[in-house]
């Protein structure tokens, strides 16, 4: 019996992991301009502008979404990856409480290359459109949205990573 019960634990941790690792973008063609949006990066209101001439990946997450704080690693380890590249990877918290908390929550996990901002109210989630946490999307240093994926991904390996790294390529921005 313990036997059996090994063999399912094991299916189902490694069936989560393989579908995490072979996901890819949807690409947005024509890529299409972002609306003027604002976040709080703590010590003001800040947009996208502020990394005009690079890429950004932009997650939209929030600390009660399990999924959410369980891709935020390998975010973490793309950035790194990425970052002689130009990508900046930016995470758009969408928690009610205070950006201090959000910090204070994601302290533990040693972030060191994503930037954490908060969506007041919602607000650039809802004008983006978007239906779920999490959602992340791939601006091109123009301000275009090239991409986006709905939903929790391994965004440091597999075919994510190769189509992210692809598209940085390709871009004729």
């Amino acid at each position: 019996m313990p036997i059996k019960k090994f063999i399912l634990f094991i299916f189902l941790i490694l069936i989560p992991l393989y579908t995490l690792a072979d996901k890819k973008m949807d690409l947005i063609y024509p890529p299409l301009p972002l609306p003027l949006l604002s976040f709080d990066d703590g010590l003001e209101s800040v947009g996208i502008e502020k990394f005009a001439g690079k890429y950004v990946l932009m997650n939209f997450w929030a600390t009660w979404c399990a999924p959410c704080i369980t891709e935020m690693p390998s975010l973490d380890k793309l950035a790194k990856h990425l970052r002689k590249k130009g990508l900046i990877v930016v995470a758009v918290s969408q928690d009610l409480g205070e950006l201090s908390k959000v910090k204070s929550f994601l302290k533990p996990m040693m972030l060191e290359e994503i930037i954490i901002w908060y969506d007041k109210k919602n607000k650039g989630f809802r004008e983006l459109g978007l239906r779920g946490l999490p959602t992340t999307i791939l601006i091109n240093p123009k301000g275009l949205m090239l991409a986006k994926l709905e939903g929790s991904a391994e965004w440091n390996e597999g075919l994510l990573l190769t189509q992210i790294e692809k598209i940085i390529e390709e871009d004729d921005s």
